[in-house]
């Protein structure tokens, strides 16, 4: 009897053995569902952008204007999402469409800002609260510098696109040997610039981002100016902007020179 049971149990598995060999194997994974997977949990690229700023502001007070020199740092970061993306495979080459660069909040160390004065005497103003209306600004000024990165910065998308190209080829390569290149679209969209905020500059004087002027006093109004980017630079379009590391001081200095208030 112990012998026919054991003849059965092997019967009962040569048999499905058989059946497992004879079964076709599962197909493998789509490739481009498996790209559209790891992008999606990677969620962001971020590039970042350090700044700069100083100008000299001669704000128009009750007395002797004072001259105030503004210099504060600052970190501009970029977004490209990846939970909304187009993936396409065309041979060897896949194709990635993707949502547009965001821009975050400006980080500045405006809680560490200081400053020196000479105090002058000779106005009936609180110089806390000029200093105070300074650092106030700088808030809108840099979110106006990031906004102007992302409309004439085409470094910014060129290391978004080659970070992701990098990274769909790893993934390509781990699920699919025969993907040999990468394609990013991005879109570039033409933000409009936000208003800078109202900088009393000392006429004859700029305001300036990493070394190059961004802003003038012209006709009592003030004016943005157009500056070039390093790939511009490169190309020899225009002046590259240096990347000094200013320390976030803020000078004020009694003056007997008055200064129109620039006007909107």
């Amino acid at each position: 009897m112990r012998y026919a049971v054991l003849a059965v149990l092997a019967l009962a598995f040569g048999t499905w053995i058989g059946l497992r060999l004879n079964e076709e194997p599962p197909p493998p994974a789509d490739p481009i569902k498996v790209i559209i997977t790891q992008l999606k949990t990677q969620a962001i690229i971020e590039h970042e952008r350090q700044i700069a700023v100083w100008y000299k502001a001669c704000p128009d007070v009750t007395g002797v204007n004072p001259v105030m020199f503004v210099a504060w740092p600052g970190k501009l970061s970029f977004e490209l999402p990846l939970d909304d993306v187009n993936v396409e495979r065309t041979g060897n080459t896949i194709l990635v469409r993707t949502a547009g660069i965001r821009v975050d909040e400006p980080a500045l160390p405006t809680d560490t800002m200081d400053y020196l004065s000479t105090a002058p005497v000779l106005n009936f103003v609180n110089e806390s609260d000029l200093i105070n209306g300074e650092i106030k600004k700088a808030s809108a000024v840099a979110r106006y510098i990031a906004t102007y990165y992302l409309k004439r910065d085409p470094t910014l998308y060129e290391d978004m696109s080659q970070d992701l190209e990098s990274l769909v080829l790893r993934i390509a390569g781990a699920v699919d040997a025969g993907v040999t290149a990468v394609k990013v679209e991005i879109p570039k969209p033409d933000p409009q610039l936000p208003p800078l905020p109202e900088l009393a500059l000392c006429e004859g004087t700029r305001a300036a981002v990493n070394g190059l002027p961004f802003a003038k006093v012209e006709d009592g109004y003030l004016v943005p100016i157009a500056f070039r980017t390093k790939n511009e630079a490169v190309a020899g379009k225009g002046e590259e902007a240096a990347k000094p590391q200013a320390a976030a001081i803020i000078y004020a200095q009694g003056t007997a020179a008055p200064a129109k208030k620039p006007d909107k």
